[in-house]
């Protein structure tokens, strides 16, 4: 049956009749989940299962789980697992030891993600952490030094793919800079192609990673008309070339401010311009349905690519 090129939110701790009929009819590649999924251990076990017996063994099961404060699984009954930064401050003392507890780290979060059946993890993060910009980026970022994210990004993967679980790399080319949180508005950089080279650089370090998500960000010197997510000049010329990512490219979430228009618009531009697949988190079926209709249906060579 065809599938669609998009990962959808849910509303709830179970599937709705109404989901289950999308999840049926459209077959998307998978799903996300959020802290209004997670009740506790045997709940999303059944979920992720449930999910699975409809779309399949290799569907997606997505989460943001980095750690420090986006972390979607409750410390009433999981492990704490602390922010990017702290593994950051580590590494200015004994750059070995910082890589060591980062594996560590990440391979625990990945065995608690892959016993509950989720099999891709939204991080790590290799946006640099950059002194007056928004927060929306701050503490899950490592480190301000390029060379310090992109040996602790690689840990931290090396880490998940360990316990069975694939890290989605965010958020290519580089999210740090930016002055504005794109869940609220569109964040606008002016800075040139040759000033952004450190912020690449994680990314172009990384770039045999299999999957990586955009950035909702406007960098007005190179495409002055579309973010990222939406940029062919972004895609082909920074993500695919300049920095070499060959991999899966996930679009961030369509539903945040950042995007204008409507979601069949926003989902058919992102893919468009290069994104493979497309991310609607808000769990609105009928807002779901027309991100699905504008991300089209997922090619054969995309589904083989997933199944490697």
């Amino acid at each position: 049956m065809n599938s669609y090129s998009i990962v959808v939110g849910i509303k709830s701790f179970s599937l709705s009749q109404d989901e289950k009929r999308y999840l049926k009819k459209f077959k998307p590649l998978g799903i996300i989940l959020f802290k209004r999924n997670i009740l506790n251990k045997k709940q999303v076990m059944f979920l992720t299962k449930e999910v699975k017996g409809i779309l399949g063994p290799h569907a997606l099961i997505m989460i943001d789980q980095e750690g420090g404060k986006v972390s979607r699984l409750s410390q009433e009954i999981w492990p704490y697992f602390p922010a990017a930064n702290v593994f950051g401050k580590m590494a200015k003392k004994n750059i070995e030891s910082a890589k060591k507890a980062t594996y560590k780290n990440f391979y625990l979060i990945g065995k608690e993600l892959n016993e509950l059946g989720i099999n891709f993890n939204c991080a790590p993060v290799l946006d640099l952490f950059v002194k007056n910009s928004n927060d929306i980026i701050g503490s899950r970022a490592f480190s301000k030094n390029r060379e310090i994210v992109s040996l602790l990004g690689k840990e931290a993967c090396k880490g998940l793919l360990k316990a069975n679980v694939n890290p989605i790399l965010k958020h290519i080319p580089g999210h740090g800079r930016a002055k504005d949180d794109s869940h609220k508005k569109l964040p606008k950089i002016e800075l040139s192609f040759k000033e952004l080279q450190d912020d690449f650089y994680p990314f172009k370090r990384l770039n045999k990673i299999k999957y990586a998500m955009t950035a909702h960000i406007k960098y007005n010197k190179l495409d002055s008309i579309n973010c990222a997510t939406q940029s062919k000049v972004i895609i082909n010329k920074v993500v695919r070339n300049l920095i070499g990512f060959k991999g899966i490219l996930f679009s961030d979430d369509l539903c945040m401010k950042a995007l204008k228009g409507g979601y069949y618009f926003r989902a058919k531009k992102a893919i468009e311009a290069g994104c493979d697949i497309v991310l609607h988190c808000d769990p609105d079926l009928k807002y779901i349905i027309k991100s699905t209709l504008g991300a089209g249906k997922a090619s054969e060579e995309l589904k083989k690519k997933l199944l490697k």
